[in-house]
């Protein structure tokens, strides 16, 4: 028969098991706050502005009237961006600047507002508005930086936050990342809209495809590669991403010709009229005067497809026309045409 100590000491320490067991659970959850608690923090921001104009103050309390039903996460992040523009003229402008229509090649800067990021509330969800509107202008890097240094917890939408945080290791190719990320938005957070789930599951299952120089990754990276040139970036990361996209085709073909023996090769490469005549002078770019550009000295790869002579290109062409499935055959030969554009235009 059990003492009633240990009983009683037994059912101590059970409850104690639950009280961590909870906060465990609780410090991984990330859930918006309940209206009320967003519209204090925000309420308790206008306040350390001392506005003085009756006028902006009504159309501020009229924001955060309790007339609206909708209290969804996204409601609530609209309410504190358009207070914070309400409130101070300068994040007014900032917020108007990051349109997406029309938008400037070069992105609006954040510093002016860097004074004001002593207050958490408006600093967290300040940032988490300029950090989407560099995903959605497809500026992953920038975009990632500042995600990478926002707690979701801090702002009044974390599914947001998290979901573009893993649009951003997608696109990047952060395999490890990006699936931390998913699982952080699909298992922890609360208040999660279906367009949200919906493309962060299809996200998953393609990072949980994606395997290391392969055709997939291949085509992924060019499309990265074609990415930054739009925006403008021909700097030493683009180059880096160049010199691997050839060196892995290299490394295929040079796989596909061993499994085949060296191949056949006919040299007439006439099996594939729309496949370009000569991908050694389209796997390189010359000169470094307009943006997307890359040296060739910097880009050029000695002993990859890019410097084959002409049989052996056809020779490669042929494994590509007869191994490759078609549309990566299509966005290798498309990916190489722009480039090879890209560089005409800079010539002229």
């Amino acid at each position: 028969m059990s003492h009633p100590k240990q009983v009683l000491f037994g059912a101590c320490g059970l409850l104690f098991v639950m009280a961590v067991i909870r906060s465990a659970i609780a410090d991984e959850l990330y859930a918006p706050p309940p209206f009320d608690e967003a519209r204090s923090r925000t309420l308790q921001w206008v306040a350390g502005r001392e506005i003085a104009d009756m006028q902006v103050r009504d159309q501020i309390a009229a924001v955060w009237s309790d007339n609206d039903p909708d209290r969804s996460a996204r409601l609530l992040f609209k309410k504190v961006i358009h207070t914070f523009c309400l409130g101070d003229v300068e994040t007014k402008k900032f917020v108007d600047a990051c349109r997406l229509v029309d938008a400037p090649l070069v992105p609006p800067s954040v510093k002016p507002l860097s004074a004001k990021m002593t207050n958490e509330h408006y600093a967290a969800n300040i940032n988490l508005f300029y950090a989407r509107y560099l995903a959605q202008r497809k500026m992953y890097d920038e975009a990632l930086d500042i995600f990478n240094r926002l707690d979701a917890k801090q702002v009044v939408d974390p599914a947001t936050c998290l979901y573009f945080r893993a649009v951003c290791q997608h696109q990047l190719l952060f395999r490890k990342e990006g699936l931390a990320t998913i699982k952080q938005l699909l298992e922890n957070t609360e208040d999660v809209p279906m367009r949200y789930s919906s493309v962060a599951t299809l996200m998953q299952y393609d990072l949980e495809g994606l395997r290391s120089k392969s055709l997939g990754e291949i085509a992924r990276k060019m499309q990265d590669s074609e990415r930054r040139l739009d925006l403008g970036r021909g700097g030493q990361r683009v180059q880096k991403v160049q010199v691997e996209i050839i060196a892995n085709l290299d490394e295929i073909i040079k796989k596909i010709e061993q499994q085949q023996g060296g191949g056949s090769g006919n040299g007439s490469g006439q099996n594939n009229r729309n496949q370009s005549s000569s991908p050694a002078n389209e796997s390189r770019i010359k000169g470094n005067t307009a943006p997307g550009n890359v040296d060739p000295k910097k880009f050029r790869n000695k002993n990859g497809w890019g410097s084959l002579p002409p049989k052996a290109q056809a020779r490669a062409k042929n494994i590509m026309d007869r191994n490759f499935p078609a549309h990566y055959r299509q966005a290798v030969e498309q990916y190489f045409k722009k480039l090879a554009k890209r560089r005409a235009n800079a010539g002229k």
